[in-house]
């Protein structure tokens, strides 16, 4: 039988349940060749869906219809795909990268893989959720899951990271349920393609609108809603921590991007497009700012997050700029942002944790000679740095540029200072932890090596991130598979 001839389904299917082989390793720890199994098997998945997507054109399925059920179905289409090759690559990536870095601690390896294994089928949920009820399950999934990650080191830090981000979660869900209560009272359905054909301007949809994307942009971490944050990360595993900032913070600014894509025109709110740009502006500055600042090496790459989020939130005000060219700009400006960012900042994370676990401190004045230890991962540091200043030929600067084309195609010219100012604050950060790393004063203390294959993960991501702008137009494609279903049309 042709691969043409099976059914997407089944294939999503096994992506969503293959990892659930992991729940296994609940009384005892998975055996590393099990994880590199399932990390190939999801890479090798997200591939076939590729095909087949290709091949049979996006779809939409309803799951268990004869329940009389308000939601439960799946869109799945280029965008969703694009998301779910991005986090089956991270995923395996960041699966690989844990194997080497708990080696030796199987504690904290038995707690580890059914919370690792069980979020990416939830990751993989959000992206391809057909309704707001679907959406809603995922995305509690993933907080369950995340909060697990956080809290796995069992250390107070930890735990009182793990309820900070479980309150922005719990506050988040609130506006999004009340949002979603909004557009069932008024349109009798969850399914997102049947509000898009029904959505009309009005007070209710608008104020449903508002709701959902107040909760979202708190579950986002962008300013000034990010205090959750850089204590999460800088208290989790940096593995896990490329995994979080990756992928994690992707699901809520993914979700809104869908529902504005199909309902942001009609509706016509500027206003609060404006506002959200206004923030993501502001999140640019301001996290660049205090990434400058920190004296740990694991914070600065925290809250060069909140530096990098806001970037994405320029998409909706170029996206009701008026400007059909400056709206598919600003999209693919800002969903291929979105992919580098995900390589670039896993990258840096698992470059960070290498640099932290030889140097035996996660301060940055204990950085001084390392460059002699671990020019590997240093220079993967540099290179992912590469694509977060937007330097050519990364995926960052491909995505700057086009969101740079927008703004001033639509007359927002104010958006390209913000972008220009915001890889000046990324190249002070980065080259910040290069000047602290050349100096060659006596270090106070013993450095330790780490394996070749924890040096070399991060650089292939590094790697991609860096060289995405010289094959920008493989993630434009495939997003572009089923327009239909995106809102906007290149």
């Amino acid at each position: 039988m042709s691969l043409a001839a099976v059914s997407p389904l089944w294939l999503i299917a096994l992506l969503l349940l293959s990892p659930l082989v992991a729940l296994l390793g609940w009384r005892r720890s998975l055996p590393g060749s099990l994880v590199v199994l399932l990390a190939v098997a999801q890479l090798l998945l997200a591939l076939g869906l590729w095909r087949l997507l290709a091949l049979q054109g996006p779809m939409h399925w309803e799951l268990f219809p004869q329940a009389g059920l308000p939601g439960l179905s799946l869109r799945f289409d280029g965008l969703a795909l694009l998301f779910v090759l991005l986090s089956s690559l991270i995923g395996a990536f960041s699966a690989l990268q844990s194997l080497l870095y708990f080696k030796g601690l199987p504690v904290v390896q038995h707690r580890l893989w059914p919370r690792f294994w069980l979020l990416l089928p939830g990751l993989h949920l959000v992206w391809l959720a057909g309704d707001l009820i679907t959406l809603y399950i995922a995305m509690e999934w993933v907080a369950v899951c995340v909060t697990g990650l956080i809290a796995l080191g069992g250390q107070e830090p930890s735990l009182r990271a793990a309820m900070r981000y479980m309150q922005a979660v719990l506050l988040g869900t609130l506006a999004f349920l009340l949002g979603a209560v909004l557009l069932y009272g008024h349109y009798g359905t969850v399914v997102l393609a049947e509000l898009t054909s029904q959505m009309s301007p009005g007070v209710v949809p608008l104020l449903a609108l508002a709701l959902i994307s107040a909760g979202l942009v708190y579950r986002a971490a962008l300013f000034p809603l990010h205090a959750w944050l850089p204590p999460a990360h800088g208290s989790s595993y940096a593995p896990l921590s490329a995994l979080l900032s990756a992928l994690v913070t992707k699901v809520s600014f993914y979700s809104l991007a869908r529902l504005w894509l199909d309902w942001g025109e009609t509706l016509n709110t500027v206003a609060l497009a404006q506002a959200l740009g206004v923030l993501g502006a502001l999140a640019i500055l301001w996290g660049g700012w205090m990434a400058c600042r920190q004296d740990k090496l694991k914070m600065l790459v925290a809250y060069s997050s909140v530096n990098q989020v806001g970037y994405f939130f320029l998409l909706f005000p170029l996206l009701l700029s008026g400007s059909p060219e400056a709206a598919a700009l600003g999209r693919d400006g800002a969903m291929l942002q979105v992919i580098s960012h995900a390589l670039a900042k896993a990258a840096l994370f698992m470059a960070a944790g290498n640099l932290v676990l030889a140097a035996g401190s996660d301060r940055m004045a204990g950085l001084a000679g390392i460059t002699r230890l671990l020019p590997l991962s240093l220079f993967s540091f540099g290179l992912a740095g590469v694509s977060l200043m937007g330097l050519p030929p990364s995926g960052g600067f491909m995505a700057k540029w086009a969101l740079l084309q927008a703004s001033l195609i639509s007359g927002q010219w104010w958006w390209g200072l913000v972008l220009l100012a915001g890889g000046l604050l990324s190249a002070g950060y980065i080259f910040r932890v290069f000047r602290l790393s050349f100096e060659e004063r006596q270090a106070s203390h013993r450095f330790h090596p780490q394996p070749l294959l924890a040096e070399w993960l991060p650089l292939v991501l590094a790697l991609m991130a860096a060289g995405l702008g010289l094959l920008v137009r493989v993630p434009l494609d495939i997003m572009t598979l089923g327009t239909d279903a995106m809102g906007v049309v290149p």
